[in-house]
């Protein structure tokens, strides 16, 4: 965390310690998006966000972002069936910057779990049309705001945390020596609607945590994944030199013919590095799980992991920590399920390394910035989710090229 403060509880180290790395952007330009019926929200959300409110002593204090309003520049819309058009025609009338940052607060009429498909298509077409012209944005939800009342107060550092990730700040990142490696988390996502299942990829150039560039692609196109995975390398060595080995965090078990392009791309950047692949699956109530009857709450502490079967193996991601009083908010997650396959076999019969790979899943579980708790999948796989349950609403499922190195879907 910030000064180098090393903690593993960040909404309890962000409090003490502050961020990491505060954004980098010294003018920040922050406008509301909003229906009329919500004038009175987007009033208190800037009070909150400047001043405090009750516990959060706000933005700067909080997540140490300095941001301005400007009068005159925030969006108010009449229509709410269809908002769009009207947002657009006002956002083509505003003078945009180059030289400031912008975030949009979108304070949506509707929530998450709209039963109205073309309700909820709003959300996602207002995130498009704003990642065409190089802006990041943050929801909120007036309708919670109003149910939550003084409770709301929950929800600020979790929305600072994430905005300020938005504005490529680090909130906190892993205590880990450098390692000369390449991570790459490939996750999915099955759309209901139309019953597809989409791939997102999302790329680490280091242990410590720290992204760089999303893709995302249909399923049946593993050929283009291995091809991306392998500019990635090139874009990689040209940085450092050549990594020592590529970890692959997948979203089940990999194939051989789904791995075979991927050893291909290798083989022609003529890298003989060993490739591990972890499958990564979420448990079940049905599954196997462990129980610590040791402590009352049964649940294992977090990072415990437990041999299942040949190169199987449990991982219990929570907030139970030694030494650290355990909140029943966080809940009790089922454990994950990893599986482990290397290109090189033998290696994985070295339990150093086996402990390696899965404390670094571990410990990518700590690096998601869309709350202060928590998950139990890791980034790798859960920020890939998240890209490959979005980006399939936007016109020609494609993200625009701003939205590629940027986490503007937290």
């Amino acid at each position: 965390f910030g000064g180098n403060n090393a903690s593993e509880v960040p909404k309890f180290a962000l409090r003490d310690h502050k961020p990491f790395k505060p954004s980098p952007y010294s003018n920040i330009h922050l406008f509301f998006i909003l229906h009329e019926d919500d004038k009175d929200m987007a009033v208190k959300i800037e009070e909150y966000f400047r001043k405090g409110y009750k516990w959060f002593k706000g933005m700067y204090d909080y997540a140490r972002l300095l941001f301005h309003t400007e009068k005159g520049f925030s969006i108010v819309f009449k229509d709410k069936e269809n908002p769009i058009p009207e947002i657009e025609r006002e956002l083509s009338n505003r003078v945009i910057n180059p030289e400031v940052k912008y975030i949009a607060v979108y304070v949506t009429p509707y929530g998450k779990f709209e039963y109205d498909k073309e309700k909820r298509e709003i959300y996602y077409q207002l995130k498009e049309v704003l990642l065409k012209r190089n802006i990041t944005s943050q929801v909120i939800d007036s309708n919670k705001m109003r149910e939550q009342g003084e409770g709301w107060v929950y929800s600020l550092p979790n929305i600072a945390v994430a905005m300020l990730a938005k504005l490529d700040g680090i909130p906190w990142r892993l205590n880990t020596p450098h390692k000369n490696e390449l991570v790459v988390g490939v996750g999915a996502f099955k759309h209901v609607d139309e019953g597809v299942q989409y791939i997102g990829s999302a790329f680490s150039f280091g242990n410590n945590g720290k992204f760089n560039r999303f893709e995302y692609f249909l399923k049946d196109e593993l050929d283009v994944l291995a091809g991306s995975i392998a500019s990635s390398i090139k874009e990689y060595a040209t940085v450092n030199e050549d990594p020592d080995r590529l970890i692959i965090h997948f979203y089940k078990t990999m194939s051989e013919k789904e791995l075979e392009p991927i050893q291909e791309a290798l083989e022609n950047l003529n890298l003989s590095i060993p490739v591990f692949i972890i499958a990564i699956n979420k448990t079940e109530s049905e599954d196997i799980v462990a129980f610590d009857n040791s402590w009352n709450e049964l649940m294992p502490p977090s990072g415990t992991f437990i041999k299942i079967g040949e190169a199987k193996y449990l991982l219990f991601n929570n907030t139970r920590y030694n030494g650290v009083n355990y909140s029943k908010a966080d809940g009790f997650p089922f454990p994950i399920k990893l599986k482990l396959k290397c290109t090189q076999p033998e290696l994985l019969q070295e339990i150093r390394v086996v402990r390696e790979l899965i404390d670094q899943v571990y410990q990518f579980s700590r690096m998601y910035w869309k709350s202060i708790r928590q998950q139990n999948l890791p980034v790798t796989i859960k920020y890939p989710e998240m890209v490959a349950q979005i980006a399939p609403h936007f016109v020609g499922e494609e993200i625009p090229p701003y939205g590629k190195n940027n986490l503007w879907f937290l």
